[in-house]
């Protein structure tokens, strides 16, 4: 996930705040672009009606037969691959009002940049996203969008291990032993739930930043500080995007089979964590920091857990939390106990049935859970 910290506190705040009005109408630009100038104007105008379909209240996506190519719209259940690129849940493009910086000729398109972005109560600019989009006729006549992936896909590399296919930067030497490595651990998994195989498409480099520029993005709230191993899978369409794992991130081949099967369950990541790990370490790794860090901050109170979103760098500590109770889950009755525990809808209902514990004794219950297995 980008670390999905970001989808459980900074993009729910960005969402809260950005979701006022949304009603764009023609966007603003940054740059002012000559009146006289038809292509520039036209792509801005075809940019502005796309956004301006992505609004509260509507139920659906917008249509995209009517700005993407037939053959993305074949492929994909979604062709936009920026929608849902930084959250699952809510669309890129209401993370923050849109104000075009940019827009001008390249290789026979439109490049077009927009910075969406909201101001807080203090003044401050925050922004969540920078994206990169290319408008350009098509053999109709007719305005469309074209994939940034494309453009950058023809210096990659393509490799199929099992039921996945690779795309990777022709820098990179195909490690196929990674690759067979992570489809044993999807044939376990497809055995152990009673699942068929998906067909995955997965895409990695080097770094995430990477991934992000790749798939169209010169910034999003998920990027910098320093680089660790992150991802993020999209479970419409099957496909991963990872950056520091190469060809074996199993975290998210978890997300994609089995968060469908439990849409309502708190611990969705936390089955990702207990099965795959996060930021390149396994869940055994940040129990142990989580329990460190808990033994010298004895203030913080995890009968609020969802209060305690961030501890550093390297350990989320709700993620690190939801994987333990996937563990006790698994210890007490294997996949049938996984099974039961991901079904609860609510964490509260989850620690009552499976141990007994009321809201009020929550505090001490994890922190004994985690110092216990931390151990082990």
């Amino acid at each position: 996930m980008p670390t999905r910290f970001f989808r459980h506190s900074l993009i729910a705040i960005v969402m809260v705040a950005a979701l006022g009005s949304m009603a764009y109408g023609q966007l603003p630009v940054n740059n002012p672009i000559d009146p006289a100038d038809t292509e520039l104007n036209d792509a801005v105008h075809f940019l502005s009606n796309y956004l301006n379909e992505f609004t509260p209240g509507k139920q659906f996506l917008p249509d995209f037969s009517r700005y993407w190519p037939a053959e993305d719209c074949q492929r994909y259940r979604i062709p936009d691959r920026l929608i849902y690129a930084v959250s699952a849940e809510i669309p890129t493009y209401m993370l923050g009002k849109p104000t075009i910086l940019s827009a001008r000729p390249e290789n026979g398109s439109v490049h077009i940049k927009t910075m969406f972005s909201r101001v807080d109560s203090a003044g401050q600019v925050m922004v969540s996203a920078i994206t990169n989009h290319y408008v350009l006729r098509g053999a109709d006549g007719h305005l469309q969008f074209m994939n940034p992936m494309k453009m950058a896909q023809q210096k990659w590399n393509t490799s199929e291990v099992n039921n996945f296919i690779y795309h990777y930067p022709s820098y990179h030497k195909f490690d196929k032993s990674k690759a067979k490595a992570l489809a044993g651990k999807t044939d376990q998994l497809e055995k152990e739930w009673n699942l068929q195989p998906i067909l995955i498409t997965y895409y990695f480099a080097d770094t995430r930043e990477e991934i992000e520029h790749y798939r169209g993005f010169d910034f999003t709230i998920a990027m910098g500080n320093r680089d660790k191993p992150s991802g993020i899978s999209d479970g419409i369409d099957n496909i991963i995007y990872c950056g520091g794992m190469g060809e074996d991130y199993f975290h998210e081949v978890v997300h994609l089979y089995l968060n469908k099967l439990f849409p309502r369950s708190p611990l969705t990541e936390g089955l990702a964590v207990f099965y795959g790990g996060s930021l390149g370490h396994e869940l055994s790794w940040h129990l142990q920091r989580l329990n460190e860090y808990l033994s010298t901050h004895p203030a913080i109170d995890l009968n609020d857990p969802d209060s305690f979103y961030y501890m550093d760098n390297y350990t989320n500590p709700l993620s690190t939390l939801q994987g333990m109770l996937c563990l006790m889950a698994y210890k007490k009755d294997g996949i049938a106990g996984l099974k039961r525990t991901m079904k609860y809808t609510t964490l509260t209902a989850l620690l009552r049935e499976e141990y007994g514990v009321e809201r009020a004794g929550w505090n001490t219950f994890l922190r004994s859970q985690i110092a216990a297995n931390s151990k082990e």
